[in-house]
């Protein structure tokens, strides 16, 4: 604006010399405003030199495409800027899946069944036991004994047997539908007696996951634990440990299903929540980037990286893999790169600041 200003005027100057003033005053004028553009053009010089030599500056690297921050050292001592060396690291990717928490209600139900069918086994098996006694005492007395006597016998015996035959194929029924049901490990739980994990489970002290993975996806044979979290955050999950084979389904989402448990906590039955579950069993090489070294602008994650000396770019983070405390990265950074992990808020505030001085001299 005030380049305007100047030039605008010079040519209102010059236009009046030309027309009102005599031709041999005509050249000292001149001279006079060929001394004010000299002067003039010295003091935007001066002031250029000035900008070059202010604490801070913003401009762009054209080969990064990027805008680049410099401080001089006195302002990076003011801004605390401490950076560290990125170090190669490897990352097992994962997928997102959902987790139920299982209502135990059927499973009480269960093993009250079977506890009863036991029960009902045993005295069965006392009373057939009885029987079958008194029908060998019988027969050995036989020749005082009437007949009668031991076809009743007979007939008390095999009415037991009977029953007892009846109340092992119960037993044998409800097993196989705990199977069914809940898979082996834990239908095993609910028969057996004094079974810590299933009276873990019963307390409340641990909780039974339905986990079901996108449709895509299988569980990788080696896993033994996941990671979950009720409010959704990757960063604040913990562990739940793998059970078994689910043979029951999520109608919501048809993908395969498995068993894990966890301390309950304040899960409650039937939250549905998020788990993270590790995607194959090779790593992948890469950078992780650490939390605080993320600063946040235009809703998407940045981190600045020292180039040079005093010289700072911004790189956005928006295609990193989330894993605790960090991103992850497979490309965009390399080994040995100076990381801002301090004064990351300054600089972003640094750079916008001067991009807003340079549109106000626009």
């Amino acid at each position: 604006m005030m380049k305007f200003v100047f030039w605008a005027t010079l040519v209102v100057v010059m236009v009046a010399v030309i027309f009102f003033t005599p031709v041999a005053s005509k050249q000292a004028v001149l001279d006079t405003i060929d001394s004010w553009v000299e002067q003039y053009s010295d003091a935007v010089e001066s002031a250029q030199s000035d900008d070059d030599d202010d604490e801070s500056l913003v401009d762009l690297d054209s080969s990064a495409g990027e805008l680049i921050v410099r401080l001089e050292e006195e302002a990076r001592d003011y801004a605390g800027v401490v950076v560290m060396p990125l170090e190669e690291s490897t990352y097992f990717a994962e997928i997102k899946a959902q987790a139920k928490v299982v209502n135990l209600q059927p499973i009480l139900q269960l093993r009250s069944r079977y506890n009863q069918a036991v029960s009902e086994l045993e005295v069965a098996k006392v009373v057939e036991r009885a029987a079958r006694e008194e029908l060998n005492r019988l027969k050995q007395l036989s020749q005082g004994v009437a007949a009668k006597k031991i076809n009743y016998a007979q007939s008390q015996w095999q009415q037991q047997n009977a029953q007892l035959k009846g109340l092992r194929f119960q037993v044998e029924d409800i097993k196989n539908e705990a199977r069914q049901q809940w898979g082996e490990i834990i239908a095993g739980w609910v028969m057996k007696d004094k079974s810590k994990s299933i009276n873990r489970l019963l307390s409340r002290q641990d909780s039974l996951l339905l986990v079901t993975l996108p449709v895509s996806h299988s569980l990788a044979g080696d896993v033994s634990f996941i990671h979950i979290s009720r409010k959704g955050s990757r960063k604040n999950a913990r562990k739940a440990y793998y059970i078994s084979p689910a043979w029951m389904t999520d109608q919501m989402i048809q993908g395969e299903t498995y068993f894990f448990k966890t301390a309950t906590g304040k899960l409650r039955t039937g939250m549905r929540i998020n788990a993270w579950l590790p995607e194959g069993n090779e790593p992948l090489s890469g950078i992780r980037v650490p939390d605080q070294a993320i600063v946040w602008y235009g809703g998407q994650p940045w981190a600045y990286v020292q180039l040079d000396e005093g010289v700072y770019q911004r790189r956005s983070l928006k295609s990193g893999l989330v894993s605790p405390d960090s991103l992850f990265f497979t490309e965009g950074f390399f080994v040995g790169e100076q990381l801002v992990v301090s004064g990351a808020q300054m600089l972003l505030s640094e750079e916008f600041r001067w991009q807003i001085q340079d549109e106000d001299d626009d």
